[in-house]
């Protein structure tokens, strides 16, 4: 039987399976910390304390919804995560309740609805993780109340409408902006421009269009070396508190589409810095001043509709690991400049119209030919195909050699060597015979000889 003053139970990471009995509900005392996360528990969640301050029940089978929370009424609560279960229903609207909450995470279920309007009243709130549910509709206007967000990851639901602009005005502490997989449209809004500390933006698989922005310069976390600073960073220990029972949990992780696949980022985020636009109907031309990002690590914009050469300066981004421009409409040459980029390890120009020589450097000519299929244009390693000035000189063929023949054997220059001879024979003899008989004394004289030559015995 669990002690009814039970302060803090951690159960975590074990093979514990069932469900969970009701008496977690008896914990009464004010700073209770709950973390079952990482088992096989299964069920819907039991009733829990109202003077919770910390419940982790993530990576369970837990099933039904969360209305539960609507419980914990004492204002204690300042870390929930439910993540990675089967949980559905819609977020109910009672999170008033939480002015302490710093985070919230309920990625990974089958959670649907609109997002409540009381969940502007989380005023403290640093990650929202909502990633991969079901959650439709706009985003609440009463959202920008959340000031004090460093992670917003709202990726793989059904949001729609226009990419808030207060996101740039209001969450100027922006770390993580997240929205990829979702159904936005409009155009991309100058404000994010204004979000220093913004070192990951994803905003692919949506209906943006309109042109990128060239004020994406202005993300200054990206310009120069170094992670967020430490009063924003992620690694966030809930209460001083908690940290006596060795909380300290890190919270700051993402789910990035790198390098072609979709990987979650953890204790290394901080040192993640990208942008991906990629999988909109974005159009014109790749501005200029984004290669001024020297600190950028992965830069994604393909399955777009740009057009335009390629920034001649983008070999200045000497830190780019991942470079993808497929399948859009550009043209033109490939920059001499990116022969520069020897840190660059995935690379996908494929799909476009360049043109002309493929860079001379060790890392250009490192990648499969297939990262640069779709361009007829380009030639030069790694492609097979020759550019004007190095194909070798075509030698014709010997006479009497057929298309595709190999090279000459013994047998047919001894077959031509008598064909010669013979045809030499013949012409030789008839030119003889000839003019014997046009040539009246030289037929006698000739005669007169052969006869004689036969009576002497020489033939």
């Amino acid at each position: 039987m669990l002690p009814s003053q039970l302060i803090y139970l951690n159960l975590s990471s074990n093979n514990i399976s069932g469900k969970v009995p009701d008496l977690l509900s008896k914990f009464d005392k004010d700073y209770s910390v709950i973390d079952l996360s990482s088992n096989s528990f299964n069920g819907p969640i039991p009733n829990v304390s109202s003077t919770l301050t910390i419940l982790n029940l993530s990576r369970n089978k837990f099933t039904g919804g969360i209305s539960f929370i609507c419980q914990i009424v004492d204002g204690f609560l300042s870390f929930l995560d439910l993540s990675h279960n089967s949980l559905t229903g819609q977020l109910p609207d009672c999170l008033w309740h939480f002015n302490q909450l710093t985070v919230l995470n309920l990625g990974h279920n089958n959670l649907f609805g609109s997002l409540p309007p009381s969940i502007g009243s989380l005023i403290q709130l640093q990650v929202l993780y909502l990633y991969k549910n079901d959650f439709s509709g706009e985003l609440p206007l009463s959202l920008k109340n959340c000031t004090r967000l460093i992670s917003l990851n709202l990726g793989a639901n059904k949001f729609s409408g226009n990419v808030p602009i207060w996101i740039g005005e209001n969450l100027s502490g922006l770390y993580v902006l997240i929205l990829r997989s979702n159904k936005f449209f409009g155009t991309i809004p100058l404000q994010l421009c204004q979000l220093p500390n913004l070192q990951v933006l994803d905003l692919s698989m949506n209906n943006l269009h309109g042109s990128i922005p060239s004020c994406l310069s202005n993300l200054t976390s990206m310009l120069h070396q170094g992670g967020f600073s430490q009063d924003v960073s992620l690694q966030t220990f809930v209460n001083n508190t908690n940290s006596t029972y060795g909380w300290g949990k890190y919270v700051d992780h993402a789910m990035i589409q790198w390098q072609g696949d979709e990987r979650e980022f953890s204790t290394t985020l901080k040192l993640v810095k990208s942008i991906d636009l990629s999988s909109n109907n974005l159009t014109g031309q790749i501005p200029y001043q984004i290669t001024n990002l020297h600190d950028l690590v992965s830069l994604s914009l393909s399955n777009n509709n740009l057009f335009g050469e390629i920034p001649q300066k983008i070999g200045e981004m000497k830190n780019l690991l991942t470079l993808d421009l497929s399948r859009n409409n550009l043209s033109g040459r490939i920059p001499s400049s990116m022969s520069q980029m020897s840190l660059l390890n995935y690379l996908d120009l494929s799909f476009n119209n360049f043109s002309g020589r493929i860079p001379t450097s060790t890392q250009l000519q490192s990648f499969e030919p297939s990262r640069y299929n779709g361009n007829k244009g380009l030639c030069g390693p790694p492609l097979t195909k020759y550019c004007p000035g190095d194909e070798e000189p075509e030698v014709p063929p010997l006479i009497g050699k057929g298309e595709g023949d190999g090279e000459d054997t013994d047998d047919e220059v001894e077959r031509w060597f008598y064909i010669g001879g013979g045809m030499g024979f013949a012409t030789g003899f008839w030119i003889a015979c000839g003019a014997l008989l046009l040539n009246h004394r030289g037929r006698h004289a000739f005669f007169f000889s052969f006869m004689t030559a036969s009576k002497s015995g020489f033939m």
